[in-house]
């Protein structure tokens, strides 16, 4: 029997990042191996990417229980979220990503939903992104009024889908940027967000 094992990222602030880091000029470089997969009890995948310098993150502890491969964010001077980045993650096991890619989809809105979210203009399934057709999610999103002090204001949320060419488990990118005025479009996400550089330098390793 086909087995399909979906999990599901956390958008919330209890998520952190990667194994090791290689400072850059102006950015940190990090790399998940699958050592440090198996040791923080993720599926096992090899990638490595830059994270800005100017950008919020913290580092994984061992034994402490994450939704994702980790968080990255961007604050303004009243500490609001302006710019979010969260690797998630689906492990399929015989089946094809495109085939099961839209339930988890699905999913994922109801996660962002059930945290407080109220949402405009959704479009699910494979989406044009950064040149390519892609399983995705894109919508835009208000938070509930008093749910939380960091997300205030509508955010425009591309979320999108990082195929792994060699392995079973495909990272999820889960990015959000506020869009108060609704001027950003989901083709930003790809160069004009200071986010914008994670997706650019992510790479699978072999």
């Amino acid at each position: 029997m086909k087995k399909l094992t979906l999990i599901v990222a956390s958008i919330l602030l209890q998520i952190s990042l990667v194994n090791c880091q290689t400072k850059n000029d102006g950015v940190i470089t990090y790399e998940v191996t699958p050592e440090f997969a198996k040791k923080i009890d993720k599926p096992e995948v090899h990638f490595k990417v830059d994270i800005p310098k100017s950008l919020h993150f913290d580092k994984p502890v061992e034994g402490k229980k994450t939704s994702s491969y980790g968080m990255v964010q961007k604050y303004d001077k009243d500490s609001i979220v302006t710019e979010m980045c969260s690797f998630g993650y689906i492990k399929i096991d015989g089946m094809s990503l495109d085939e099961q890619g839209i339930s988890f989809m699905k999913q994922i809105k109801n996660m962002l939903r059930s945290g407080g979210y109220k949402f405009e203009n959704s479009n699910l399934g494979l989406l044009d992104f950064d040149g390519k057709k892609r399983v995705g999610l894109q919508l835009i999103g208000e938070m509930e009024e008093g749910a939380s002090p960091q997300f205030i204001g509508k955010y425009r949320f591309n979320i999108t889908t990082r195929e792994n060419p060699s392995g079973n488990t495909h990272i999820i990118f889960l990015m959000a940027a506020k869009d108060e005025d609704e001027s950003l479009s989901y083709e930003d996400f790809k160069d004009k967000l200071t986010i914008s550089k994670i997706w650019q330098s992510f790479q699978y390793i072999k």
